[in-house]
């Protein structure tokens, strides 16, 4: 290629990198302001981070009024990392701490995306792409655990790729130390990684045909000893956890319980909610439409664990980031090919790529500090001022309260942070039997089945207290006419139920 021809190249690689970042800027920056970085998960994670670095991590669960009920922290090492940030810099922290993950995310992305786009034939193309692939995860761009997830399954991927490009086999030493990291991140979703490098077990076209010698399929089995090795490190390594195997078998443990009653949104499927439904058959279209355009099939190991991505997206809300990231990966797998990349180009990618990381963790910090300020809902999490508005509450409850109702569960989160005892809320591993060891563990179960009985069942089901958002205080008031009034604050009223006045 002459000069020409690569002043060229850069000139339109760079009239499409300022564009792309301008694309960018304009749809992550008001996505993730409206979203916000703090989620009201954030107070269990902050909790169980604070008896992590205080006290060490428990097996018997600290927040509940239920003794010797036993607990699985899945994502200990997170909560560890949170509370640390809020321990040096307050919510502040804690809100900016988010941009580590997701820079870690969008780079290893953008890196699958551009190992599957070898020799674009246009240099912005794999840019593009990460942006529009990557653009869902802002949906995630929270407290929570999933931007490792996403990030470690990336770096999975392009090892694999790596390896299989010829690299030394010593680079799938890397996948048992994700598989490490993973399990202590976020145990749930440790078998995600594990999955996508199982993927590359397949044969490729060209490999194995019909009519082959045994010699032929003994030199493919040779061929993936080495990652099949790392695949067993990797289930090994989820063993390495302060759980044992517990925390390895924590999804399975877990997923009966957390779906009791369907009111964790997230477990529903995607065509339970119309905008899930969407956004699932928007990435579906996209990844069968580049492929027949470009009259390109990806590699098989892609097409498998595409889809199992889209079978896991379907069945749950939470796993749709799933499917769409990976739907542009069968994208970026059809770009058209030309020339190899001129050395300069290359090097424009990877300044593209970092550009594009500090843009998102700009935008996340910049989020961050908008959230802080909030005086809305819960949901939109104002953090700033909580504890002071939430104090009459805390106070009224004391150290050991009895059993407390909420119709917003969200706020039982914060009451593990204000360190009072609880027994349930939104999370299995507090009150599932199958990890807490115990059977009177059901509060959970009777806090769903109050839902569809609405306020008059309280009294039967024994509650002690509850806890009714101001705009429903006529409505309780009516169904509960000997409820008395203790406390108010954040938009909320705390009430003790009258059987304890009986």
């Amino acid at each position: 290629m002459n000069q020409t021809k690569v002043a060229k190249t850069v000139h339109c690689a760079s009239t499409a990198l300022a564009v792309l970042l301008s694309m960018a800027i304009m749809a992550l920056i008001p996505a993730i302001r409206s979203a916000g970085t703090l989620d009201t998960d954030g107070w269990f994670l902050l909790a169980s981070g604070r008896v992590i670095v205080e006290s060490g991590i428990p097996v018997t669960n600290p927040f509940t009024a239920i003794a010797g009920q036993g607990i699985v922290l899945q994502q200990w090492l997170h909560d560890a990392w949170l509370y640390l940030w809020w321990k040096a810099a307050g919510y502040t922290g804690v809100a900016a701490s988010v941009a580590v993950p997701a820079a870690l995310a969008l780079w290893a992305y953008t890196g699958t995306v551009s190992r599957l786009a070898q020799n674009p034939r246009y240099p912005w193309a794999p840019l593009l792409i990460s942006a529009v692939g990557f653009a869902l995860m802002t949906s995630y761009l929270s407290v929570r655990p999933s931007l490792w997830t996403a990030a470690l399954l990336f770096v999975t991927i392009s090892t694999c790729q790596e390896w299989r490009r010829g690299s030394s086999s010593r680079c799938l030493l890397v996948l048992p130390v994700v598989s490490l990291l993973s399990v202590n991140l976020q145990a749930a979703l440790w078998p995600l990684p594990a999955a996508a490098a199982a993927c590359f077990l397949l044969p490729e076209e060209g490999e194995i045909s019909l009519g082959e010698t045994g010699e032929t399929v003994r030199s493919w089995a040779r061929s993936r000893l080495p990652l099949l090795a790392a695949i067993v490190g990797m289930a090994a390594e989820s063993l390495i956890n302060p759980y044992f195997i517990d925390g390895s078998l924590y999804v399975i443990r877990s997923l009966g319980a957390a779906s009791y009653g369907g009111v964790i949104l997230e477990l529903k499927p995607v065509w339970a909610m119309p905008a899930a439904a969407l956004f699932w058959g928007v990435a579906i279209l996209a990844a069968i439409t580049s492929c027949v355009l470009a009259r390109r099939f990806p590699p098989r190991w892609l097409i498998a664990f595409w889809l199992a991505a889209s079978m896991a997206g379907a069945l749950a809300v939470r796993c749709l980031w799933i499917t769409w990231t990976v739907s542009f990966l069968i994208v970026a797998a059809s770009v058209g090919q030309g020339d190899a990349i001129n050395p300069r180009v290359h090097r424009l990618l990877i300044a593209g790529r970092a550009v594009m990381v500090l843009v998102l963790a700009f935008s996340i910090v910049n989020s961050g500090l908008n959230s802080l300020d909030s005086e809305t809902r819960w949901v939109e999490t104002g953090w700033r001022g909580i504890d002071s508005d939430m104090a009459q509450i805390v106070e009224a409850l004391g150290d050991s309260p009895g059993r407390i109702w909420s119709e917003d569960a969200t706020v039982m989160n914060y009451l593990e942070w204000a360190r009072v005892p609880v027994t349930y809320d939104m999370r299995p591993e507090i009150w599932s039997e199958a990890i807490s060891g115990d059977g009177r563990a059901n509060d959970y179960r009777a806090y769903v089945d109050s839902l569809e009985g609405g306020y008059g069942v309280l009294k039967e089901d024994g509650w002690t207290w509850a806890i009714v958002r101001d705009s429903n205080a006529k409505r309780f008031g009516k169904a509960c006419p000997g409820a008395e009034k203790a406390a108010s604050g954040r938009g909320y009223t705390l009430y003790r139920l009258w059987h304890e006045m009986d």
